[in-house]
């Protein structure tokens, strides 16, 4: 039908299946068979779709990758210096590009023998000056819970991917979900909440890869980097990006003299490095000001309010908006930014009133979108999970937010979320009306 010339099909037959055994000649003769067959009757159909146009090439230069090769990207522009990883699908195809092009001077990269080691080896790291990075997914991050806590606790700046797929337990280990967003955020015992980054696309993962580098150095402490199994295989050309507008944050590190206090205050502190002045003991206990154990309630009630105060520092202004004075609005998170999308310019169309609100940052989100999202009347949050996580997560922001469900380790289809979001719509509607 779009009149492919059949040598090229049957060299390509010939050359896929030429191996030296002994069935070659029948398998390939079959195979060429088979394709005769489908043009004569692609032929006697009376389908055709005429000359295709010939391409329109962009006038800006591009790059064809997958999410995954987009976060590693990124994240080597941000300057990566140390990766430990553990093979689990669908992260592992960070882990073997980390293997092949994570090399030379200063640069190390290597699989584990579990996630477990995966944190702490990424923690032994950075704690010696490194910016380091590991990528699992939900298993995964469960092991590295305790990890987690502890550079929370140590204020150890580290990197940590999830690549989510369906679960728990196994799971759905080759399908795609959005059902690690609390895990992600709250991974430790006790008082603890991770920055998050949620990429929507290719293109966010590669700002994503690099913006999670530069958080964790940035307020020195660990950060998840959300994707999703969809995001991680999916191919798109994106614009090359311009990396003279993706700044490079470097670790702020001590200088001075010894009998520094690294966790001094609310105010971000410089890191000392082993064997160099002002050094101290980062452990999992409770500490004062010089990094010493303390459980005095004086000193926990200290620490715990700098950790958490430390999140400002990641307060980004950067976010989607569109038909901003709607008082009900759509906004979904990560790799179901695209049907979600699609299906708002759908209802736009259709002259539904609804507004559109996009961003990566989870986590703090952006103080003036959390501003426009408490004034709406209603927030639909269309999510790849049972319990509506980023909807319940809202909710606890003081907004006004309602799920969309979808739980079967497939991507939403657009012509359903048009139909369920005006489901949600039409009775607002009404009472609006009223």
């Amino acid at each position: 039908m779009v009149r492919m010339p059949q040598e090229l099909l049957e060299d390509f037959v010939e050359s896929r299946f030429r191996r030296g055994r002994d069935n070659d000649d029948e398998i390939i003769s079959s195979n060429i068979q088979a394709l005769r067959l489908g043009r004569q009757h692609a032929a006697e159909s009376g389908f055709v779709l005429g000359d295709l146009a010939p391409p329109v090439p962009p006038d800006y230069a591009q790059l064809m990758l997958k999410g995954n090769e987009a976060i590693a990207l990124g994240a080597t522009h941000a300057g990566v210096g140390f990766y430990a990883g553990y093979p689990i699908s669908p992260a592992t195809t960070i882990l073997l590009w980390m293997e092949r092009n994570l090399i030379g001077e200063d640069k190390f990269a290597y699989q584990v023998s579990s996630e477990i080691e995966a944190i702490t080896s990424i923690m032994g790291a950075s704690f010696a000056g490194k910016k380091s990075m590991t990528a699992t997914a939900g298993p995964g991050i469960s092991l590295m819970s305790e990890g987690l806590g502890l550079a929370w606790m140590a204020e150890i700046p580290l990197v940590v991917v999830d690549v989510q797929r369906g679960g728990p337990a196994t799971g759905l280990p080759t399908k795609t979900e959005q059902s690690d967003l609390m895990v992600c955020m709250y991974p430790a015992h006790g008082d603890v909440r991770m920055p998050i980054i949620a990429p929507g696309s290719v293109e966010e993962c590669f700002l994503a890869g690099a913006y999670a580098l530069n958080w964790a150095e940035r307020y020195q402490g660990p950060v998840i980097l959300m994707s999703e199994m969809s995001m991680a295989e999916r191919v798109q050309n994106i614009p090359r990006p311009d990396l003279s507008k993706i700044p490079v944050e470097n670790r702020l590190t001590y200088d001075g003299s010894n009998g520094y206090h690294r966790y001094s205050g609310h105010e971000l502190s410089p890191m000392p490095l082993p064997g160099n002045p002002g050094a101290y003991v980062a452990n999992g206990s409770e500490h004062d000001e010089m990094g010493d154990t303390t459980h005095l309630a004086s000193r926990h009630i200290q620490m715990t309010e700098r950790r958490f105060s430390k999140l400002k520092l990641l307060e980004e202004d950067n976010f989607e908006g569109d038909n901003e004075s709607a008082k009900v609005a759509l906004m979904t998170w990560g790799g179901s930014k695209g049907p979600a999308l699609e299906a708002y310019n759908e209802l736009r169309e259709q002259g539904v009133d609804v507004g559109w609100y996009f961003t990566m940052f989870l986590n703090p989100l952006p103080p003036r979108l959390l501003e426009e999202l408490r004034s709406k009347d209603l927030v639909i949050v269309p999510e790849l999970n049972y319990q509506g996580q980023w909807a319940g997560i809202l909710r606890s922001h003081g907004v006004k937010a309602e799920a969309i469900t979808q739980y079967t380790g497939l991507p939403f289809k657009v012509k359903d979320l048009v139909s369920r979001i005006n489901e949600i719509i039409s009775p607002v509607k009404e009472v609006a009306r009223v």
